[in-house]
């Protein structure tokens, strides 16, 4: 939040229009975490929304080192996740594989229902990391416990590499928004 609001702060006086819309992702993204507490599941659409929102704002920081793609299944947008899932993978990409690297780097969002099951995905152009290098107590630790206290041994977050780049995937059972 913080390196946030420095970047609105440089881009007051040479990018007022982008300023507000930047001040606007970030309403948007605390109001959705901070209404997320009492919510079990999210519409994916949603979700997908506030990781946009995010990235947004991270490109306000990396500008042009930063790439990304959202790719999701048109259907699946009704599908419920839990809250903040995606925008944790998201961060855990921006914190470890974008930001460190002076080129910066790309990322690939994918979300897609496949029979009973919805895989949430993130790809980065990092270095990549294995499963026991996670920080007890952080991001994508905090993840796997929400996940197993939600859907027991019926949600998995696995780590891996693919295309010389570092992916998380989420597998949980599908729910679809009434």
């Amino acid at each position: 939040m913080f390196n946030t609001l420095n970047a609105i702060s440089a881009l007051i006086q040479e990018d007022p229009a982008e300023a507000e819309r930047t001040v606007e992702r970030l309403a948007a993204l605390l109001r959705f975490s901070l209404d997320a507490t009492g919510r079990g599941l999210v519409p994916l659409e949603h979700e997908l929304k506030i990781v946009t929102d995010y990235l947004e704002i991270e490109r306000t920081r990396f500008g042009e080192r930063l790439v990304y793609v959202i790719d999701a299944d048109p259907d699946a947008g009704g599908i419920e996740v839990p809250p903040l899932a995606i925008q944790t993978l998201v961060e855990n990409s921006i914190k470890h594989a974008i930001a460190p690297r002076r080129a910066g780097g790309r990322v690939h969002v994918a979300a897609s229902a496949v029979g009973d099951h919805v895989r949430l995905s993130v790809w980065d152009d990092g270095p990549g990391f294995a499963a026991d290098a996670m920080r007890v107590g952080h991001g994508l630790d905090n993840l796997r416990g929400r996940l197993a206290a939600r859907f027991g041994a019926d949600a998995t977050l696995e780590i891996g590499r693919r295309d010389g780049g570092a992916l998380v995937t989420i597998s949980l059972p599908r729910f679809a928004t009434p």
